[in-house]
């Protein structure tokens, strides 16, 4: 009885160690940990708005990698939700979806998966619950192999569909939200088009709201072409947190420990994370983690320590993910850049002469810099390296390119 009582003391010992860390790296912010992004957040409300009240509009978040493009996806389900809206959000993650066909039956089959999800048909033997049991979520479209006929029959099949759905639905819910993460895939195979060329119709008979999320490139594109995109899928794109969002994060995610943190730290972890937000929590995580049994407070001395823990995780984990696919000439031009130029900024002309390479030669690793987010664009001929630690990170290994 005795050994029994001295094993409940060691196991409540041993937990008593262990010490909750409130920042996590590999999950999206939870809405109510949500900081900053006003801006989007109340765009998002005034189109959600019209959307309810029969005046549907929509949008598109864009922003580089680890931007919180989920994140803010995951605050806009809390917010429609709220709205009584039924919420779809999904992800096309790696690209799963591969033609028109292929998307019109992933959303169809995820808005009938959220309708049972919420409305399960066992409870509910009705008009209403014989519809979802009946309702095919299948594009079937036989015998037709004319590329555009095909897809005109596809866009027909569709919006019978989702106005069927809502005809079904609109006594109990406010809205039909389609949150769409990764999306930029869809660019590739004319998915945007699609999707305009879909819901501009369904739209003026139906309250659904489409949200994209991911690196487009059509808001830059501001050719005749593009502009219909555009106008039906204006685009948001996320910029880094300010000091004020990063000390807001940092202050509400420790509230739940008994762990404080001062100012100056705070400061330092906005200039060591450039108000990046998975930097941010990546830092946290490390900085938190630091801390020795007995500490319970977060200073400068603190964030130091953990400085070659921050630099070893951010680059097992963020960095050489993006590095290491690049062709060994690709690694040689932007290491070369990162080693040359002061800061982060350069323009094009300055990496012509740094790498003795023309314009229409560079322009294509260019293209991938920008595709894997090692680069970013703020204007016409002008790139940033995406942050100053991962400039570090490349030349560390300009050596091994030389």
């Amino acid at each position: 009885m005795e050994y029994g009582k001295v094993y409940i003391v060691l196991i409540l010992h041993i937990f008593m160690q262990i010490r909750y860390n409130p920042f996590n790296p590999q999950q999206p912010a939870k809405p109510h940990f949500f900081v900053g992004r006003e801006q989007e957040v109340k765009c998002f409300e005034n189109f959600l708005g019209q959307t309810i009240y029969n005046s549907p509009m929509n949008m598109t978040i864009t922003g580089d990698r680890g931007m919180g493009k989920t994140s803010i996806l995951n605050k806009f389900e809390e917010i429609a939700d709220n709205q009584r809206a039924l919420v779809v959000n999904v992800s096309n993650y790696e690209g799963n979806v591969k033609d028109v066909i292929e998307l019109s039956e992933f959303l169809i089959t995820n808005i009938q998966r959220e309708i049972i999800s919420r409305n399960p048909i066992s409870k509910k033997i009705n008009e209403f619950g014989k519809w979802v049991s009946s309702f095919k979520a299948r594009i079937e479209v036989k015998g037709i192999t004319i590329a555009l006929e095909k897809k005109q029959i596809v866009e027909y099949i569709l919006r019978e569909k989702l106005e069927e759905i809502w005809k079904n639905v609109k006594e109990m819910y406010t809205s039909i939200v389609i949150l769409i993460d990764e999306a930029e895939s869809l660019e590739n195979m004319d998915g945007l088009t699609f999707l305009r060329e879909v819901f501009q119709k369904v739209q003026s008979n139906s309250n659904y709201m489409i949200v994209l999320a991911g690196k487009f490139n059509f808001p830059e594109k501001m050719s005749e072409q593009f502009s219909p995109l555009n106008r039906f899928f204006p685009a948001e794109r996320l910029r880094r947190l300010t000091e004020k969002d990063v000390s807001n994060y940092l202050e509400n995610r420790l509230n739940d420990t008994e762990v404080n943190i001062d100012k100056e730290a705070i400061y330092n972890l906005f200039k060591k994370s450039e108000g990046h937000p998975y930097v941010l929590v990546c830092i946290g995580f490390l900085v938190f983690d630091s801390l020795k049994t007995n500490e319970m407070a977060i200073n400068s001395d603190v964030v130091e320590r953990s400085i070659w823990k921050i630099r070893g995780k951010l680059s097992q984990d963020f960095f050489t993910p993006m590095f290491y696919p690049l062709s060994p000439q690709a690694k040689r031009i932007i290491c070369k850049i990162a080693k040359e130029i002061k800061g982060l900024k350069f323009t094009m002309n300055e990496a012509t002469l740094i790498t003795n390479m023309p314009n229409n030669q560079l322009s294509g690793y260019f293209g991938e810099f920008l595709k894997r987010g090692i680069l970013t664009k703020p204007s016409r001929g002008v790139y940033w390296i995406f942050h100053t630690q991962f400039k570090e990170y490349l030349i560390h290994n300009s050596d091994k390119f030389n």
